[in-house]
């Protein structure tokens, strides 16, 4: 009886499922499969949307900075950078010398702030995509040089290269001069203390796809900036790239096993309250997203009280020859998981083919700092997947513990007499 019992529970869970419909469904459960359908393709899209995100201002901030920075564990000068950066172009790595500098750029009577960064014109354009020819890629995302070019020789000489917003404000196009000056008095002379001062040419703007980047940042030759930091030999920092960007964290972590005295970051240090806000903005929109899907749900906990009600004759019938609490909860709860199963597949298909479309042709694109357009970006992660189908079931489980309690109610007894 136990056996035959068993191998019943999968034929009345199918029968309930299907009710008096010849379908697979019955049409009283297309509710709720349609919001476990939803509620799916609603947590796989916003985190394959928000991995898009921050897989597109991760380009953004390596095409303009780099991928991994070294520098002094002190916040000092780093010293003996020509040994560290051979030893680690043997290593597979792209390195370049940096030294930072805020100044301030003058031309006639406007003078703007921009952070100006002194690099080896041969090396850096191996590291910053910025400073090599303007291109565009399949998210429309725009970097490098858009007006001259990089001219290592002539750059070395006097050269500077600005962003596209900070030449906008100051109204300076190829060819013009500027003044760097240093917001620090620091020169002893007959007058008293003086700035340091350098007039330098304009020989490229570029776009970086940053926009507050681009409003503020340049680039100067590596003797300027050490003549501004009052250096020798010194840098600020080293900036590399690494032989694969897909596995920067792998790469990371050896870096700070093998310098153990210097201190290693990646990009998403170096603008840390953007990557910080990309992050909180996925969690709470998935947090969201899973209220709406428990919401959902709720309508899964009533189609099983509502059919736990209509078939108390029934359910009574079976206990009275001799079907087990446990094995009635094993129905409904198996009934549920079948309903949930086809709801999952179904929300995680159209998600799957939603976003594909989207990664491929870019049908959604929004405005992004005046007339530039972006795509959406897209990124599926398997992770994810493996999140929202285990977070679904969780629910699926929980959603369904009430209607099983109420099958303690059934009275055989009762239910007998009342069929009689």
């Amino acid at each position: 009886m136990k056996a035959s019992n068993n191998r019943s529970i999968g034929f009345l869970a199918r029968r309930y499922l299907k009710g008096r419909s010849g379908a697979l469904i019955g049409k009283s459960h297309y509710l709720t499969l349609a919001g476990i359908t939803l509620g799916v393709l609603a947590l796989l899209a916003v985190n394959s949307v928000m991995n898009g995100f921050r897989c597109d201002v991760e380009k953004r901030i390596i095409g303009t900075l780099s991928e991994i920075r070294i520098g002094s564990a002190n916040s000092q000068p780093l010293k003996g950078s020509d040994s560290l950066i051979q030893s680690l172009e043997k290593q597979g790595y792209r390195a370049a010398p940096v030294i930072r500098n805020e100044l301030l750029i003058k031309r006639g009577t406007i003078v703007m702030p921009g952070v100006c960064f002194g690099i080896d014109p041969v090396a850096q354009p191996r590291i910053s995509s910025v400073l090599m020819p303007s291109h565009t890629d399949k998210g429309e995302l725009r970097q490098g040089i858009v007006v001259g070019h990089l001219d290592p020789y002539r750059f070395n000489a006097g050269g500077i290269i600005l962003g596209a917003g900070l030449a906008m404000h100051l109204g300076i196009s190829f060819g013009d001069q500027v003044q760097l000056i240093s917001p620090i008095f620091n020169v002893p002379t007959a007058f008293g203390l003086l700035p340091r001062v350098r007039t330098l040419e304009v020989q490229g703007i570029f776009e970086s796809g940053m926009p507050e980047y681009q409003q503020s940042f340049c680039y100067i030759p590596l003797e300027v900036g050490a003549f501004f930091s009052g250096y020798t030999e010194e840098v600020d920092y080293i900036e590399l790239r690494s032989p694969d960007s897909r596995n920067t964290q792998r790469y990371l972590s050896r870096l700070r096993e093998e310098l153990k005295d210097l201190e290693v970051n990646d990009w998403s240090s170096f603008d840390s309250s953007l990557y910080d806000a990309i992050r909180f903005e996925k969690f709470i929109m998935f947090v969201i997203m899973l209220f709406m899907y428990i919401i959902a749900s709720f309508n899964l906990t009533g189609n099983m009280l509502k059919a736990i009600a209509q078939k108390k004759r029934e359910l009574g019938l079976l206990k009275a020859i001799g079907f087990r609490d446990s094995e009635l909860r094993n129905l409904f709860l198996l009934q549920s998981l079948i309903l949930s199963t086809i709801g999952i597949a179904l929300g995680l298909l159209l998600a799957t083919a939603l976003l594909l479309l989207q990664q491929q042709f870019g049908i959604i694109k929004f405005a992004l700092g005046g007339a530039q357009h972006i795509v959406l970006p897209v990124r599926m992660l398997p992770s994810d997947y493996i999140i929202v189908v285990t977070v679904s079931y969780l629910i699926t489980m929980i959603s369904v513990l009430l209607p099983l309690k109420r099958l303690r109610r059934v009275d055989p007894v009762e239910m007998l007499r009342q069929t009689v």
